[in-house]
Protein backbone atom coordinates (compact mmCIF):
# COMPACT_ATOMS: atom_id res chain seq x y z
CA UNK A 1 0.00 0.00 0.00
CA UNK A 2 1.46 3.38 -1.02
CA UNK A 3 2.44 6.05 1.50
CA UNK A 4 0.03 8.41 -0.24
CA UNK A 5 -2.86 6.05 0.41
CA UNK A 6 -1.81 5.47 4.03
CA UNK A 7 -1.73 9.23 4.64
CA UNK A 8 -5.12 9.65 3.00
CA UNK A 9 -6.55 6.79 5.08
CA UNK A 10 -5.23 8.30 8.32
CA UNK A 11 -6.71 11.71 7.57
CA UNK A 12 -10.12 10.16 7.00
CA UNK A 13 -9.81 8.01 10.12
CA UNK A 14 -9.18 11.09 12.24
CA UNK A 15 -12.10 12.84 10.57
CA UNK A 16 -14.56 9.99 10.98
CA UNK A 17 -15.61 11.04 14.43
CA UNK A 18 -18.14 13.68 15.26
CA UNK A 19 -21.44 14.37 16.90
CA UNK A 20 -24.20 11.83 16.49
CA UNK A 21 -26.84 14.40 17.39
CA UNK A 22 -28.59 11.89 19.65
CA UNK A 23 -27.73 13.74 22.87
CA UNK A 24 -28.87 17.00 21.32
CA UNK A 25 -32.20 15.54 20.20
CA UNK A 26 -32.73 13.96 23.63
CA UNK A 27 -32.08 17.29 25.35
CA UNK A 28 -34.55 19.10 23.09
CA UNK A 29 -37.24 16.49 23.69
CA UNK A 30 -36.69 16.68 27.45
CA UNK A 31 -37.17 20.46 27.33
CA UNK A 32 -40.28 20.08 25.17
CA UNK A 33 -41.73 17.80 27.86
CA UNK A 34 -40.76 20.15 30.67
CA UNK A 35 -38.16 17.74 32.09
CA UNK A 36 -35.51 20.38 32.67
CA UNK A 37 -33.55 18.25 35.13
CA UNK A 38 -32.92 15.56 32.52
CA UNK A 39 -32.13 18.18 29.90
CA UNK A 40 -29.56 19.80 32.18
CA UNK A 41 -27.98 16.43 32.91
CA UNK A 42 -27.62 15.65 29.21
CA UNK A 43 -25.66 18.87 28.65
CA UNK A 44 -22.91 17.55 30.95
CA UNK A 45 -22.18 14.64 28.58
CA UNK A 46 -19.02 14.88 26.47
CA UNK A 47 -21.03 14.43 23.26
CA UNK A 48 -22.96 17.61 23.98
CA UNK A 49 -20.82 20.02 21.96
CA UNK A 50 -17.90 20.42 24.36
CA UNK A 51 -15.40 20.44 21.47
CA UNK A 52 -14.12 23.86 20.45
CA UNK A 53 -15.65 23.85 16.91
CA UNK A 54 -19.13 23.30 18.39
CA UNK A 55 -19.03 25.67 21.36
CA UNK A 56 -21.41 28.18 19.77
CA UNK A 57 -24.17 25.57 19.75
CA UNK A 58 -23.40 24.63 23.33
CA UNK A 59 -23.57 28.24 24.51
CA UNK A 60 -26.88 29.10 22.83
CA UNK A 61 -28.53 25.86 23.94
CA UNK A 62 -27.36 26.28 27.54
CA UNK A 63 -28.46 29.90 27.44
CA UNK A 64 -31.95 28.96 26.25
CA UNK A 65 -32.23 26.09 28.73
CA UNK A 66 -31.35 28.38 31.63
CA UNK A 67 -33.76 30.97 30.26
CA UNK A 68 -36.79 28.66 30.18
CA UNK A 69 -35.87 27.56 33.71
CA UNK A 70 -35.93 31.19 34.86
CA UNK A 71 -32.19 31.24 35.54
CA UNK A 72 -31.61 34.50 33.76
CA UNK A 73 -28.11 35.33 34.96
CA UNK A 74 -26.76 31.95 33.84
CA UNK A 75 -28.68 32.37 30.59
CA UNK A 76 -27.07 35.75 29.99
CA UNK A 77 -23.56 34.44 30.68
CA UNK A 78 -24.01 31.79 27.99
CA UNK A 79 -25.65 34.14 25.50
CA UNK A 80 -22.79 36.61 25.98
CA UNK A 81 -20.25 33.84 25.37
CA UNK A 82 -22.11 32.89 22.20
CA UNK A 83 -22.17 36.52 21.08
CA UNK A 84 -18.42 36.97 21.59
CA UNK A 85 -17.62 33.70 19.82
CA UNK A 86 -19.97 34.41 16.92
CA UNK A 87 -18.27 37.75 16.27
CA UNK A 88 -14.91 35.98 16.23
CA UNK A 89 -16.17 33.31 13.82
CA UNK A 90 -18.19 35.66 11.63
CA UNK A 91 -15.10 36.99 9.86
CA UNK A 92 -13.97 33.46 8.96
CA UNK A 93 -16.04 31.80 6.27
CA UNK A 94 -16.78 28.20 7.11
CA UNK A 95 -16.44 27.33 3.43
CA UNK A 96 -12.79 28.42 3.58
CA UNK A 97 -12.03 26.44 6.71
CA UNK A 98 -9.11 24.06 6.24
CA UNK A 99 -10.90 21.44 8.30
CA UNK A 100 -14.01 21.67 6.13
CA UNK A 101 -12.01 21.31 2.93
CA UNK A 102 -10.04 18.29 4.14
CA UNK A 103 -12.44 16.31 6.28
CA UNK A 104 -15.93 17.76 6.23
CA UNK A 105 -18.29 20.42 7.49
CA UNK A 106 -19.11 18.61 10.73
CA UNK A 107 -15.67 19.18 12.26
CA UNK A 108 -15.19 22.77 11.16
CA UNK A 109 -16.15 25.65 13.48
CA UNK A 110 -19.90 26.18 13.56
CA UNK A 111 -20.42 29.92 13.06
CA UNK A 112 -24.22 29.86 13.21
CA UNK A 113 -26.91 30.50 10.61
CA UNK A 114 -27.76 34.12 9.93
CA UNK A 115 -31.20 33.84 11.49
CA UNK A 116 -29.63 32.26 14.59
CA UNK A 117 -27.20 35.14 15.05
CA UNK A 118 -30.09 37.55 14.61
CA UNK A 119 -32.20 35.83 17.27
CA UNK A 120 -29.22 35.72 19.62
CA UNK A 121 -29.59 39.51 19.94
CA UNK A 122 -33.29 39.07 20.71
CA UNK A 123 -32.50 36.67 23.54
CA UNK A 124 -29.74 38.88 24.90
CA UNK A 125 -32.09 41.86 25.02
CA UNK A 126 -34.91 39.84 26.55
CA UNK A 127 -32.63 38.35 29.20
CA UNK A 128 -31.23 41.74 30.17
CA UNK A 129 -34.78 43.02 30.54
CA UNK A 130 -35.80 40.06 32.71
CA UNK A 131 -32.84 40.69 35.01
CA UNK A 132 -33.81 44.36 35.20
CA UNK A 133 -37.35 43.48 36.28
CA UNK A 134 -36.34 40.54 38.48
CA UNK A 135 -33.70 42.50 40.36
CA UNK A 136 -31.36 39.66 41.36
CA UNK A 137 -28.90 37.05 40.09
CA UNK A 138 -29.95 33.54 41.05
CA UNK A 139 -27.76 31.22 43.11
CA UNK A 140 -25.85 28.61 41.10
CA UNK A 141 -22.93 26.20 41.33
CA UNK A 142 -19.63 26.24 39.47
CA UNK A 143 -16.87 23.66 39.17
CA UNK A 144 -13.58 24.32 40.94
CA UNK A 145 -10.05 23.14 40.11
CA UNK A 146 -10.07 20.88 43.17
CA UNK A 147 -11.00 17.22 43.54
CA UNK A 148 -12.54 15.34 46.45
CA UNK A 149 -11.28 12.11 48.01
CA UNK A 150 -13.28 10.14 45.46
CA UNK A 151 -11.63 11.95 42.57
CA UNK A 152 -14.74 13.93 41.67
CA UNK A 153 -14.33 17.60 40.77
CA UNK A 154 -15.61 19.76 43.59
CA UNK A 155 -18.21 22.48 43.10
CA UNK A 156 -18.88 25.68 44.97
CA UNK A 157 -22.08 27.65 45.40
CA UNK A 158 -22.36 31.21 44.13
CA UNK A 159 -24.92 32.86 46.37
CA UNK A 160 -27.89 34.84 45.13
CA UNK A 161 -27.10 38.52 44.58
CA UNK A 162 -29.62 41.33 44.98
CA UNK A 163 -29.06 44.04 42.39
CA UNK A 164 -28.68 47.70 43.24
CA UNK A 165 -30.74 50.27 41.36
CA UNK A 166 -27.69 51.18 39.28
CA UNK A 167 -27.10 47.51 38.42
CA UNK A 168 -30.73 47.09 37.40
CA UNK A 169 -30.47 50.22 35.29
CA UNK A 170 -27.39 48.76 33.61
CA UNK A 171 -29.41 45.75 32.46
CA UNK A 172 -32.24 48.03 31.33
CA UNK A 173 -29.77 49.98 29.20
CA UNK A 174 -28.23 46.73 27.93
CA UNK A 175 -31.66 45.54 26.73
CA UNK A 176 -31.76 48.61 24.49
CA UNK A 177 -28.07 48.30 23.50
CA UNK A 178 -28.75 44.76 22.26
CA UNK A 179 -31.39 46.19 19.91
CA UNK A 180 -28.85 48.64 18.49
CA UNK A 181 -26.35 45.80 18.06
CA UNK A 182 -29.08 43.77 16.35
CA UNK A 183 -29.70 46.58 13.89
CA UNK A 184 -25.95 46.80 13.17
CA UNK A 185 -25.83 43.07 12.42
CA UNK A 186 -28.77 43.26 10.01
CA UNK A 187 -27.25 46.32 8.34
CA UNK A 188 -24.05 44.35 7.75
CA UNK A 189 -26.14 41.55 6.21
CA UNK A 190 -27.75 44.04 3.83
CA UNK A 191 -24.38 45.43 2.78
CA UNK A 192 -22.70 42.06 2.27
CA UNK A 193 -24.95 40.24 -0.17
CA UNK A 194 -26.91 41.06 -3.29
CA UNK A 195 -28.83 37.77 -3.06
CA UNK A 196 -32.46 38.82 -2.61
CA UNK A 197 -33.41 35.51 -1.00
CA UNK A 198 -30.67 35.32 1.62
CA UNK A 199 -31.68 36.18 5.18
CA UNK A 200 -30.81 39.79 5.94
CA UNK A 201 -33.87 41.35 7.57
CA UNK A 202 -35.80 40.22 10.64
CA UNK A 203 -39.38 41.29 11.37
CA UNK A 204 -38.84 40.68 15.08
CA UNK A 205 -36.01 43.21 15.14
CA UNK A 206 -38.58 45.81 14.05
CA UNK A 207 -41.55 44.92 16.26
CA UNK A 208 -39.71 43.83 19.42
CA UNK A 209 -37.09 46.52 18.92
CA UNK A 210 -39.85 49.12 18.72
CA UNK A 211 -41.32 47.92 22.02
CA UNK A 212 -37.96 48.22 23.78
CA UNK A 213 -37.41 51.73 22.40
CA UNK A 214 -40.96 52.63 23.48
CA UNK A 215 -40.33 51.28 26.98
CA UNK A 216 -37.07 53.24 27.15
CA UNK A 217 -39.24 56.26 26.55
CA UNK A 218 -37.06 59.13 25.34
CA UNK A 219 -38.22 61.34 22.48
CA UNK A 220 -35.53 59.92 20.24
CA UNK A 221 -36.46 56.35 21.13
CA UNK A 222 -40.12 56.96 20.34
CA UNK A 223 -39.13 58.35 16.96
CA UNK A 224 -37.03 55.24 16.28
CA UNK A 225 -39.95 53.03 17.36
CA UNK A 226 -42.29 54.87 14.99
CA UNK A 227 -39.92 54.22 12.08
CA UNK A 228 -39.49 50.56 13.04
CA UNK A 229 -43.26 50.01 12.86
CA UNK A 230 -43.25 51.58 9.39
CA UNK A 231 -40.36 49.30 8.42
CA UNK A 232 -42.34 46.28 9.62
CA UNK A 233 -45.13 47.10 7.18
CA UNK A 234 -42.63 47.38 4.33
CA UNK A 235 -41.05 44.03 5.18
CA UNK A 236 -44.46 42.35 4.95
CA UNK A 237 -44.66 43.37 1.29
CA UNK A 238 -41.04 42.55 0.44
CA UNK A 239 -38.97 40.06 2.44
CA UNK A 240 -42.01 38.30 3.93
CA UNK A 241 -44.27 38.58 0.88
CA UNK A 242 -44.00 34.88 0.00
CA UNK A 243 -44.26 33.51 3.55
CA UNK A 244 -47.09 31.03 3.98
CA UNK A 245 -47.45 32.22 7.57
CA UNK A 246 -48.56 35.60 6.25
CA UNK A 247 -50.65 34.36 3.33
CA UNK A 248 -53.91 34.50 5.29
CA UNK A 249 -55.16 36.65 8.15
CA UNK A 250 -51.82 37.13 9.92
CA UNK A 251 -50.59 39.63 7.33
CA UNK A 252 -53.62 41.86 7.84
CA UNK A 253 -53.34 41.51 11.62
CA UNK A 254 -49.67 42.49 11.65
CA UNK A 255 -50.29 45.46 9.36
CA UNK A 256 -53.07 46.74 11.61
CA UNK A 257 -50.93 46.05 14.69
CA UNK A 258 -48.00 48.06 13.32
CA UNK A 259 -50.26 50.99 12.42
CA UNK A 260 -51.97 50.91 15.82
CA UNK A 261 -48.65 50.68 17.68
CA UNK A 262 -47.37 53.70 15.79
CA UNK A 263 -50.42 55.65 16.98
CA UNK A 264 -50.02 54.32 20.54
CA UNK A 265 -46.62 56.01 20.73
CA UNK A 266 -48.50 59.33 20.89
CA UNK A 267 -51.07 58.19 23.48
CA UNK A 268 -51.37 59.80 26.90
CA UNK A 269 -50.03 57.86 29.92
CA UNK A 270 -53.58 56.91 30.93
CA UNK A 271 -54.49 55.44 27.54
CA UNK A 272 -51.10 54.06 26.55
CA UNK A 273 -50.72 50.30 26.22
CA UNK A 274 -48.41 49.67 29.13
CA UNK A 275 -48.52 45.86 29.32
CA UNK A 276 -46.52 44.38 26.45
CA UNK A 277 -46.61 40.64 25.78
CA UNK A 278 -44.12 38.34 24.06
CA UNK A 279 -45.28 34.78 23.35
CA UNK A 280 -42.76 32.15 22.19
CA UNK A 281 -44.45 28.95 21.00
CA UNK A 282 -43.18 25.46 20.31
CA UNK A 283 -39.69 24.48 19.24
CA UNK A 284 -38.09 25.09 15.86
CA UNK A 285 -38.41 22.37 13.21
CA UNK A 286 -35.34 20.13 13.58
CA UNK A 287 -32.37 20.05 11.26
CA UNK A 288 -32.14 16.69 9.43
CA UNK A 289 -29.87 14.88 6.98
CA UNK A 290 -30.97 14.85 3.33
CA UNK A 291 -29.40 12.18 1.07
CA UNK A 292 -28.17 13.37 -2.32
CA UNK A 293 -27.03 11.23 -5.30
CA UNK A 294 -24.05 12.56 -7.26
CA UNK A 295 -22.12 11.48 -10.36
CA UNK A 296 -18.38 12.13 -10.57
CA UNK A 297 -17.36 12.82 -14.19
CA UNK A 298 -14.95 10.28 -15.69
CA UNK A 299 -12.70 13.13 -16.72
CA UNK A 300 -11.89 13.80 -13.06
CA UNK A 301 -10.26 10.37 -12.76
CA UNK A 302 -8.47 10.61 -16.10
CA UNK A 303 -7.08 14.03 -15.23
CA UNK A 304 -5.63 12.63 -12.01
CA UNK A 305 -3.44 10.32 -14.04
CA UNK A 306 -3.01 6.56 -13.72
CA UNK A 307 -1.94 3.53 -15.61
CA UNK A 308 -3.91 1.99 -18.44
CA UNK A 309 -5.92 -0.34 -16.16
CA UNK A 310 -7.77 2.59 -14.54
CA UNK A 311 -10.97 2.19 -16.59
CA UNK A 312 -11.26 -1.52 -15.75
CA UNK A 313 -10.50 -0.96 -12.08
CA UNK A 314 -12.85 2.01 -11.80
CA UNK A 315 -15.70 0.10 -13.43
CA UNK A 316 -15.40 -2.62 -10.80
CA UNK A 317 -14.94 -0.59 -7.62
CA UNK A 318 -17.09 2.47 -8.45
CA UNK A 319 -19.55 1.61 -11.27
CA UNK A 320 -20.84 4.66 -13.10
CA UNK A 321 -18.83 6.93 -10.80
CA UNK A 322 -21.98 7.20 -8.65
CA UNK A 323 -21.74 8.34 -5.05
CA UNK A 324 -24.17 9.68 -2.47
CA UNK A 325 -23.79 11.97 0.49
CA UNK A 326 -25.87 13.88 3.03
CA UNK A 327 -26.43 17.60 3.45
CA UNK A 328 -28.26 19.42 6.24
CA UNK A 329 -31.88 20.19 5.50
CA UNK A 330 -35.23 20.75 7.14
CA UNK A 331 -38.68 19.39 6.48
CA UNK A 332 -41.43 21.85 5.67
CA UNK A 333 -42.53 23.17 9.07
CA UNK A 334 -46.00 22.88 10.52
CA UNK A 335 -48.27 25.85 9.97
CA UNK A 336 -48.27 28.48 12.67
CA UNK A 337 -51.31 28.52 14.93
CA UNK A 338 -53.61 31.33 15.96
CA UNK A 339 -53.55 32.37 19.61
CA UNK A 340 -55.59 34.77 21.71
CA UNK A 341 -54.65 36.65 24.85
CA UNK A 342 -57.20 36.92 27.65
CA UNK A 343 -56.53 39.15 30.67
CA UNK A 344 -58.50 38.77 33.91
CA UNK A 345 -58.51 40.79 37.10
CA UNK A 346 -58.12 39.43 40.64
CA UNK A 347 -61.78 38.41 40.77
CA UNK A 348 -61.54 36.44 37.54
CA UNK A 349 -63.48 38.88 35.39
CA UNK A 350 -62.31 39.18 31.78
CA UNK A 351 -60.93 42.65 31.12
CA UNK A 352 -59.71 42.30 27.56
CA UNK A 353 -59.27 39.75 24.80
CA UNK A 354 -56.93 40.24 21.84
CA UNK A 355 -55.42 38.16 19.05
CA UNK A 356 -51.70 37.51 19.44
CA UNK A 357 -49.83 38.90 16.43
CA UNK A 358 -47.28 36.71 14.64
CA UNK A 359 -44.02 38.65 14.41
CA UNK A 360 -41.48 35.85 13.86
CA UNK A 361 -42.33 32.64 11.96
CA UNK A 362 -38.94 31.22 13.00
CA UNK A 363 -39.27 27.71 11.55
CA UNK A 364 -40.39 29.02 8.17
CA UNK A 365 -37.46 31.44 8.08
CA UNK A 366 -35.05 28.57 8.80
CA UNK A 367 -36.74 26.34 6.19
CA UNK A 368 -36.40 29.02 3.52
CA UNK A 369 -32.71 29.42 4.33
CA UNK A 370 -32.04 25.69 3.91
CA UNK A 371 -33.99 25.62 0.64
CA UNK A 372 -31.92 28.55 -0.62
CA UNK A 373 -28.64 26.92 0.42
CA UNK A 374 -29.40 23.50 -1.05
CA UNK A 375 -27.87 24.00 -4.51
CA UNK A 376 -24.71 25.57 -3.13
CA UNK A 377 -24.27 22.86 -0.49
CA UNK A 378 -24.54 20.11 -3.12
CA UNK A 379 -22.04 21.82 -5.42
CA UNK A 380 -19.53 22.51 -2.64
CA UNK A 381 -19.72 19.06 -1.12
CA UNK A 382 -19.76 17.36 -4.51
CA UNK A 383 -16.54 19.13 -5.48
CA UNK A 384 -14.85 18.19 -2.21
CA UNK A 385 -15.96 14.56 -2.45
CA UNK A 386 -14.84 14.33 -6.07
CA UNK A 387 -11.30 15.08 -4.92
CA UNK A 388 -11.52 12.53 -2.10
CA UNK A 389 -12.96 9.73 -4.22
CA UNK A 390 -10.51 10.34 -7.05
CA UNK A 391 -7.64 10.08 -4.55
CA UNK A 392 -9.10 6.88 -3.09
CA UNK A 393 -9.66 5.31 -6.51
CA UNK A 394 -6.20 6.17 -7.81
CA UNK A 395 -4.59 4.82 -4.63
CA UNK A 396 -6.63 1.60 -4.75
CA UNK A 397 -6.18 1.03 -8.47
CA UNK A 398 -2.42 1.42 -8.14
CA UNK A 399 -2.34 -2.16 -6.80
CA UNK A 400 -4.75 -3.52 -9.45
CA UNK A 401 -3.56 -5.84 -12.24
CA UNK A 402 -6.01 -6.84 -14.95
CA UNK A 403 -5.23 -10.59 -14.94
CA UNK A 404 -4.68 -10.97 -11.19
CA UNK A 405 -7.85 -11.72 -9.19
CA UNK A 406 -5.94 -11.25 -5.95
CA UNK A 407 -4.96 -7.70 -6.90
CA UNK A 408 -8.58 -6.97 -7.85
CA UNK A 409 -9.76 -8.10 -4.42
CA UNK A 410 -7.04 -6.04 -2.75
CA UNK A 411 -7.99 -2.95 -4.77
CA UNK A 412 -11.67 -3.44 -3.98
CA UNK A 413 -10.96 -3.88 -0.25
CA UNK A 414 -8.71 -0.82 -0.16
CA UNK A 415 -11.32 1.33 -1.87
CA UNK A 416 -14.14 -0.05 0.30
CA UNK A 417 -12.22 0.87 3.45
CA UNK A 418 -11.44 4.41 2.33
CA UNK A 419 -14.96 4.85 0.92
CA UNK A 420 -16.46 3.96 4.28
CA UNK A 421 -14.28 6.50 6.04
CA UNK A 422 -15.14 9.14 3.46
CA UNK A 423 -18.83 8.57 4.16
CA UNK A 424 -18.26 8.73 7.92
CA UNK A 425 -16.19 11.90 7.69
CA UNK A 426 -18.65 13.63 5.37
CA UNK A 427 -21.75 13.29 7.52
CA UNK A 428 -24.27 16.12 7.33
CA UNK A 429 -23.52 18.89 9.80
CA UNK A 430 -26.62 18.80 12.00
CA UNK A 431 -25.43 21.29 14.58
CA UNK A 432 -28.05 23.99 15.12
CA UNK A 433 -29.84 26.06 17.77
CA UNK A 434 -32.50 23.52 18.58
CA UNK A 435 -34.30 25.33 21.41
CA UNK A 436 -35.36 28.30 19.33
CA UNK A 437 -39.14 28.75 19.27
CA UNK A 438 -41.27 27.67 16.34
CA UNK A 439 -42.78 31.16 16.27
CA UNK A 440 -42.95 34.41 18.25
CA UNK A 441 -46.06 36.55 18.78
CA UNK A 442 -46.65 39.98 20.32
CA UNK A 443 -49.51 42.04 21.72
CA UNK A 444 -50.07 44.93 24.13
CA UNK A 445 -52.94 46.20 26.27
CA UNK A 446 -53.76 49.10 28.58
CA UNK A 447 -54.05 48.11 32.24
CA UNK A 448 -54.15 49.88 35.59
CA UNK A 449 -51.42 49.07 38.11
CA UNK A 450 -52.11 45.78 39.87
CA UNK A 451 -51.99 41.99 39.66
CA UNK A 452 -53.57 40.07 36.81
CA UNK A 453 -54.04 36.62 35.37
CA UNK A 454 -53.33 36.00 31.71
CA UNK A 455 -54.46 33.15 29.49
CA UNK A 456 -53.23 32.06 26.10
CA UNK A 457 -55.98 30.32 24.15
CA UNK A 458 -55.95 28.28 20.96
CA UNK A 459 -59.27 27.23 19.40
CA UNK A 460 -61.00 28.39 22.60
CA UNK A 461 -58.84 26.03 24.68
CA UNK A 462 -56.66 27.48 27.43
CA UNK A 463 -53.10 26.31 26.68
CA UNK A 464 -51.23 28.55 29.13
CA UNK A 465 -52.13 30.41 32.32
CA UNK A 466 -49.81 32.89 34.01
CA UNK A 467 -49.88 35.78 36.47
CA UNK A 468 -48.21 39.16 36.13
CA UNK A 469 -48.02 42.54 37.79
CA UNK A 470 -48.31 45.96 36.18
CA UNK A 471 -46.23 48.53 38.14
CA UNK A 472 -47.41 52.06 38.84
CA UNK A 473 -44.66 54.10 37.28
CA UNK A 474 -43.61 52.32 34.10
CA UNK A 475 -44.66 49.89 31.35
CA UNK A 476 -43.84 46.21 31.70
CA UNK A 477 -42.86 43.41 29.34
CA UNK A 478 -44.46 40.02 30.00
CA UNK A 479 -42.66 37.09 28.40
CA UNK A 480 -44.60 33.83 27.99
CA UNK A 481 -43.16 30.53 26.76
CA UNK A 482 -45.34 27.71 25.42
CA UNK A 483 -42.95 24.83 24.75
CA UNK A 484 -45.54 22.24 23.74
CA UNK A 485 -48.17 23.47 21.31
Amino acid sequence: MSKKFVSFFLILFLAACGHTGREHAAMIEAVRNGDFESAQKITTNEDFYMDKPSLLVRYVELGTLHYVKGEYYQALMNFDKAHALSKELYTTSVSKSVAAQIVGDGVSPYAGERYELSLLRFYQSLTHYRLYEQGFYESYTVKTDKKGSDGEILEKIIERKELTESEKKRHFNAARASILDWNSLLTSYLNESGDKKIFKQDMLAKTYGAEIHDIYGSGGDKQIARQLYKDAQKLLNSVYADYEAYSAGQKKKLTEFAVHKGEDLKASPVKKENAKFILKTGIITPKIADKVDFNIPLSAFVAAGSKNDLADCLGMILPGQKISFEIPSMEKPAKVKDYRLVVKNGEGAVLTTKDMILTAPVSETAYKEFQRQRGGLIAKKGTRLTSKYVTAVIAACAIYKRDDIGSWLAAWAAFAASSKLIEESEYADLRYWGLLPHAVYQQSVTLKPGKYTGEIRSNDNVVKTFTFTVPKDRPTLIDVTLLKE
